[in-house]
């Protein structure tokens, strides 16, 4: 198979970012096109240790920055990103948001194909992946639609509570939109407002 053409789209939490990914990949057909959500690379509880498996969902919510990127196998992404862009198949771990989890010894088999969207708000945080897409994509949108598609989210989803996502968007959420997303805006060949 000749190299995949590797599209990235990525903005802030809610902005919008796996509704564009999903559509342009059903537009394109799942014969033709791959999509890989980034929010699989989440490390799970164990990274952590024994205090963390230990903890409530509540508690983990209240602890740790999930929008860091730190918090994220991002070594791992970039490797299966690059094996995708060759033609190759990888397994991408399963992460489970309502534990806050890997689910354990389940992995995804994808596939290349002739496109392959990465989607996800850590995409191009560190900014030597840009070099690894073809074209790139920032979709942004207001912060306060960006907070209320969020809560909607996490509560029909995620099982969270409008309380807890809030709390989280304030300590966590916000803070990480300025300082490892919103950079990447200006590198993206194309920003959709």
């Amino acid at each position: 198979m000749a190299a995949a053409f590797m599209i990235a789209v990525t903005g802030g939490s809610g902005s919008g970012k796996t509704t564009l990914a999903r559509a342009l990949h059903a537009c394109l057909g799942a014969d033709r096109c791959q999509l890989v959500t980034e929010d699989n690379y989440y490390f799970g509880r164990a990274h952590y240790g024994q205090a963390a498996l230990a903890m409530s969902h509540a508690e983990l919510e209240r602890t740790f920055d999930f929008d860091d990127p730190a918090n994220k196998d991002m070594a791992h992404l970039r490797r299966d990103i690059e094996a995708l862009k060759r033609g190759e198949i990888v397994e991408q771990p399963v992460y489970d948001f309502p534990t806050h989890d890997r689910k354990p010894g389940e992995v995804k088999i994808v596939e290349s194909r002739p496109v392959v969207i990465v989607e996800g708000i850590h995409v191009l945080s560190d900014l030597s992946f840009i070099d690894l897409f073809d074209l790139t994509v920032f979709v942004d949108a207001p912060a306060d639609l960006r907070l209320i598609r969020r809560i909607r989210r996490d509560e029909a989803e995620r099982g969270r509570t409008a309380e807890s996502v809030i709390g989280q968007y304030l300590s966590f959420v916000r803070p990480a939109q300025t300082r490892f997303i919103d950079p990447a805006r200006r590198h993206c060949d194309i920003v959709i407002a």
